[in-house]
Order: C-alpha cells, then sequence, then structure tokens
C-alpha cells in the first residue's frame, strides 16, 4: 500500500508590532486531504457496485434454486402419478401399447381439468374396479372429474357414489352426469354437501331402489329434510329406518296395517305410485285410524315404523315441510347444468387454474434436474474483478 508523505513549512517572521509570529503552510496538507477524498469516492463507488453485482448474481442463482426445485416436484408429481397408473393397470390388465395410450388419455384430461395427474388415476382405478365398460372409462372419469371440482368433492367418492346409484337403479353409465347434478342440485337447496351427500346415499340407495323410491323423490328428501330432522348422516339413518321397515315389517307393524286396512310391505310404494304418494295416503290413513279409535298419530306412526329415527323424518314431511318436499322433488327434473354451473365457477380460481397449469407443464418436455444443477454452478464470480457476469450454457 503507498504511503502519502505530509510536509508542513514552518516560518517565524518579525510583525510590525516587534512581536515574533508563526505562520503554517498548509496547501500541502490541504492536498493530500482532497486526494484522499477523491480516493475515498472512488472506493465507494466500487463497493457499491460490486455489491450490486453480487445481488444480481444472488438473484440468478436463487431463481435456478426456485427452477430446481419446480422441477423437482414436476419429477415427484410424475413418479406418483407412474405409480398410480401402474395400479390402474393391475385393473385395466393393459400391454405396453395400451397402457401408453391409457395413460396418455388421463394425462390429457389433466391439462383441462384442475385435479392433480395422480388423483385422477386413482379415480380412473376405482371406475374399472366399480365395473364400468371400457369404452365409458375415460367419459366417466371425466363427468366424475369435473363433478369433484364443482361439488368440492373427493374425485373417489364422486366416482363411487355415482356408480352406486347407477347399479342399485339399474341405469345406464351413461348417466353419470345426470346423477351428479341431482346430487349438486339436492346440496344446494338443502343443508348439505356433495362430498356428505357422496357418504350418505350409498345406505339407502339400495333399500330405496328396491322399495321404488325414486332417484327424484330420494334426492328431494334429502334436500328438504337435512338442517332440519338432523344433519346428512343423521337424515340417511332417517330414511334407513322408514325403508328397513316397510322391507322387512316387525309383527306389531303388520298387525297394526291390518287394523288400518292398508298395504305396508316392500310393494306398498310401488303400489302407491310412488314416495310421495305412499306417504300423502299414509297420512290420511293414520289421520283417519287415530281420529276412529282416540289414538294419537304419534303412537300410530311408532306401531308402523318402530322407531324414534323413522318419526322424526316422517313428522316433517308430512307435516310443515310437505309442500316444500314436493318442491324439491319437482326441482329434481330441472337439475341438467347444475354441475356445469358449478364447475365453471370453482375452475376459475387462483388455485383451480395453478393446478391445471402444473398438470401441463408435468406434461410438457422438461430439462432435467442434473442440468439445472450444472447451470448453477456455471455462474461465476471472478475475484478481483470490478464488475462480474453470470456464464451459462443453455441445454442442447
Amino acid at each position: 500500500m503507498a504511503k502519502n508523505t505530509i510536509s508542513i513549512d514552518v516560518v517565524i517572521s518579525d510583525g510590525k508590532d516587534g512581536l515574533k509570529k508563526l505562520t503554517l503552510d498548509a496547501d500541502a496538507l490541504r492536498k493530500i486531504m482532497e486526494q484522499n477524498v477523491k480516493v475515498a469516492q472512488s472506493f465507494e463507488r466500487k463497493v457499491i457496485g460490486f455489491a450490486a453485482t453480487a445481488t444480481s448474481i444472488t438473484a440468478v442463482n436463487n431463481a435456478f434454486s426456485q427452477l430446481a426445485s419446480t422441477m423437482q416436484g414436476l419429477t415427484s408429481e410424475s413418479e406418483a402419478f407412474n405409480k398410480a397408473m401402474r395400479g390402474v393397470n393391475t385393473m385395466a390388465e393393459k400391454d405396453s401399447a395400451g397402457f401408453k395410450q391409457l395413460k396418455g388419455e388421463v394425462a390429457d384430461l389433466a391439462k383441462e381439468i384442475p385435479i392433480a395427474r395422480d388423483q385422477l388415476a386413482d379415480g380412473l382405478y376405482l371406475t374399472i374396479s366399480n365395473g364400468v365398460p371400457e369404452n365409458n372409462w375415460i367419459e366417466f372419469l371425466n363427468t366424475s372429474a369435473r363433478s369433484a371440482v364443482g361439488g368440492i368433492a373427493d374425485i373417489n367418492k364422486v366416482v363411487g357414489v355415482t356408480a352406486t346409484v347407477i347399479k342399485n337403479y339399474g341405469l345406464e353409465w351413461s348417466a353419470a352426469a345426470d346423477i351428479q347434478d341431482k346430487i349438486q342440485l339436492t346440496a344446494k337447496n338443502g343443508v348439505t354437501s356433495f362430498e356428505q351427500l357422496s357418504q350418505a346415499l350409498p345406505r339407502v340407495t339400495g333399500n330405496a331402489a328396491t322399495l321404488g323410491v325414486s332417484i327424484d323423490e330420494l334426492l328431494g328428501t334429502f334436500a328438504t329434510l337435512t338442517g332440519v330432522s338432523g344433519n346428512t348422516a343423521e337424515v340417511s339413518t332417517q330414511l334407513g329406518a322408514i325403508f328397513t321397515a316397510l322391507v322387512k315389517p316387525s309383527s306389531e307393524a303388520a298387525e297394526m296395517a291390518a287394523k288400518m286396512g292398508i298395504q305396508f310391505d316392500a310393494a306398498a310404494i310401488k303400489a302407491a305410485g310412488g314416495f310421495q304418494n305412499f306417504l300423502t295416503q299414509l297420512d290420511s290413513s293414520v289421520k283417519s285410524y287415530a281420529m276412529a279409535t282416540g289414538s294419537l298419530e304419534q303412537e300410530v306412526y311408532g306401531k308402523l315404523f318402530g322407531s324414534a329415527e323413522a318419526i322424526r323424518a316422517l313428522i316433517p314431511l308430512q307435516g310443515e315441510l310437505s309442500d316444500k318436499f314436493t318442491a324439491n322433488v319437482a326441482n329434481m327434473v330441472n337439475s341438467a347444468g347444475t354441475m356445469d354451473a358449478a364447475y365453471a365457477d370453482m375452475s376459475s380460481h387462483g388455485e383451480a387454474v395453478n393446478q391445471m397449469l402444473r398438470n401441463q407443464w408435468a406434461t410438457a418436455r422438461r430439462c432435467r434436474v442434473r442440468k439445472i444443477h450444472q447451470l448453477q454452478s456455471q455462474i461465476h464470480v471472478v475475484e478481483g474483478a470490478p464488475a462480474v457476469c453470470p456464464r451459462i450454457i443453455s441445454e442442447q
């Protein structure tokens, strides 16, 4: 490091008043101080410039780190998807070419629907295991995936409840969209959700179909009673008690029905022309018998159904909610398009859009993660240089 020498001259002279005066020649001091100021300013500029360069390099490096992290995430997602699709093929039993095609169809579906690819694969697994014909696999999965988004429900539960309804009522698999519209409308008109209904409906669908309770009547009942006689699970328990009493009447119920002169068995609902008509006719018979014998209506219902759960559902349906029940059943006929509207709303928000973008990225050609790390290592800082630029070698 260079050394600077400061030279100061001292002059002693006689003044007019006869006193000695001492004078300091500070020119040299002033000059060196000015030089030091210039040196300091230059040093400051270099420090600031280096800091800016270092910041730029850090930003570039961070960007590569984030990209590498993203690519690792995509790799993990791809591994999960591949594993899920291998599981699907244990059911589909496709050869190499067939498996590749099926995998591509699910990946293409993921580009349009904001559900992770491995979850779509899980949905396809359940679709196949539920007995959906091969020519309906992708269509059924597509419809169920859209309903899962619109209904804010797990895709496996959507697939499960839809398949349950179709099989119990003997419908075509192409009826999936219609069923899901009705379930969504039930959630809209009642105090329930698609997710809750997907768990509750399988408990009662079998007996409902056996008794001749239509899908519209079954779902209209849920739309009417949820939030009144109980939550979704409780309503399913109440309906289950009603249906069980009719499928297998107790001896007490059979005796009471004989006294009333009514049909009370598995064929009663079909004979009445539907669940609504059955309830209307039953209520009329109960009122007439109670009035004739001096019995309480609740007592008569209790002997017929033998369950407090059944009574909790029957009383509102026969009383203050009878008009609402009728309206809810009638509305089911016009349920078409309900799920499309829900899907359009739910698929347009930020997270759904981000999921679709991730799905699209996952199927695009990607740089290898190892290459990203190589690019990171090619960012150099040249020691002692006043400015530093990153040197990046592009992938060939």
